[in-house]
């Protein structure tokens, strides 16, 4: 039963073996020490530092064991138990395991405390250990934020060059300030990047190498004014870029899953996604972004089948497609949830939306929410609006809700159920 009885034990089960071997004293604890190093390394590997603390009593052997544990966590919870003793008590005791650690074989290094720039020595030197260790995921989460905005930290790029940034492959990042130098040649093989609430003074592909191979970016409630990545990002599969108060972005990505996108109408450049087919849209405006969301956004994901969106519309705008007329011939399930402002006299706003409907022939589900950006009573007279008549075939199931005393809400229910000829769907509002 030797070794492979040993490697699938739960932690229970190690706790009740330390047991064991003190209970029964024909069997010396030394028994445990004749157990090879890649078992060891493997049992530490499946517990927390603390219980690799609590398990190294079992031999004097084990007692040196914790020094190699591969996942070094520095938390409130870890350290603790919850309890928060301040700065100097976490900085100091952190200090006291990075010194002992042995800076083998680290798997994961996380800082998650909240520290600031006043601490920049502290934590430049815990990166610096991380980069030693040649730790592959690394992550510094200083929340809650420092009282003075001043204050973040000025994360140490200079610490991950070309060759020492090779071993991390997953990088997560928040309260920082990322101010790349001009010889700086980021991250060779970064698989996955997260940023939340930091401050990147440079266009964010001074990030990457230009060699990358990401897999999932992540940008959240970040202040970013560029994202311009001209070269393709071949590996990228998942990519998520929300209120990050950009002011252009440019994104190649043939072969993204995943989109989840928030953002002012901004000037966007996107290669075509062939391979997304799930994405989640909301334009931050506080004009008409109907036209500019399908045309600048949705009409680069042509085999786009589910997607839900989140934007503005102008009861007088008109202007929708005009420039890029396409059919969204994959898309199945479409939901909209929409804020309608401006003349409550007219309907044409809204009633956009059959336009749009008669440019998903394979549509099968569509749900929308209607929002009021007004205290006025709606009393509209609907606006004629002319459509090719082409049959909604496969659309079989509408949810309509947010219905106000506006004309063109009920106008754009009639269209539906004249034109769907799937199972004769009724629209329902609330």
């Amino acid at each position: 039963m030797g070794k492979r009885w040993v490697t699938e034990m739960s932690p229970y089960e190690y706790e009740s073996l330390r047991f064991k071997l003190r209970r029964h004293s024909g069997r010396p604890e030394t028994q445990m020490d004749n157990l090879p190093e890649d078992v060891i390394q493997n049992i530490l590997s499946r517990l927390t530092l603390k219980e690799v603390a609590r398990i190294s009593t079992v031999s004097s052997r084990w007692r040196q064991a914790w020094r190699y544990h591969p996942d070094l966590i520095f938390s409130i919870d870890k350290l603790f138990d919850g309890k928060d003793k301040g700065d100097r008590e976490f900085v100091t005791s952190v200090n006291a395991i990075l010194k002992d650690h042995y800076r083998t074989a680290v798997n994961k290094f996380k800082v998650n405390y909240g520290l600031c720039e006043d601490h920049g020595d502290d934590l430049d030197g815990w990166l610096g250990f991380a980069v030693s260790s040649k730790a592959k995921n690394v992550v510094l989460d200083l929340r809650p934020a420092p009282k003075c905005p001043d204050n973040v930290y000025n994360f140490p790029l200079h610490l991950f060059d070309d060759r020492s940034s090779s071993c991390v492959l997953s990088l997560r990042l928040v309260l920082v300030c990322l101010r790349p130098a001009p010889d700086f040649c980021g991250f060779a093989n970064l698989r996955s990047l997260k940023l939340h609430r930091a401050y990147v003074s440079k266009d964010l592909h001074c990030m990457l190498s230009h060699r990358a191979v990401l897999e999932w970016l992540s940008l959240t409630d970040c202040f970013i004014s560029f994202f311009t990545m001209s070269e393709p990002l071949d590996h990228l599969q998942y990519a998520c870029i929300q209120n990050c108060s950009l002011q252009s972005i440019e994104l190649h990505a043939p072969n993204l899953t995943v989109f989840e996108y928030s953002e002012q109408d901004i000037p966007v450049v996107l290669g075509k996604f062939h391979k997304l087919t799930k994405a989640e849209i909301e334009v931050l405006s506080d004009s008409d972004s109907l036209d500019y969301t399908f045309s600048h956004l949705v009409s680069t994901m042509p085999n786009m089948e589910e997607i839900s969106l989140r934007l503005h519309i102008q009861n007088e705008a008109q202007q929708f497609m005009t420039n890029n007329i396409c059919d969204f011939i994959n898309l199945r399930h479409l939901n909209m949830e929409v804020l309608v402002g401006g003349n409550p006299g007219c309907s044409r706003g809204i009633l956009r939306l059959a336009s749009l409907l008669e440019l998903t022939p394979s549509l099968e589900v569509f749900n929308l929410h209607v929002l009021f950006n007004s205290e006025l009573p709606y009393h509209a007279v609907a606006d004629a609006r002319k459509t090719s008549g082409r049959k909604l075939s496969h659309l079989k199931r509408v949810h309509m809700s947010g219905f106000a005393d506006l004309r063109g809400q009920v106008e754009l229910a009639w269209y539906i159920l004249e034109h769907a000829t799937a199972h004769s769907p009724r629209p329902h509002g609330h």
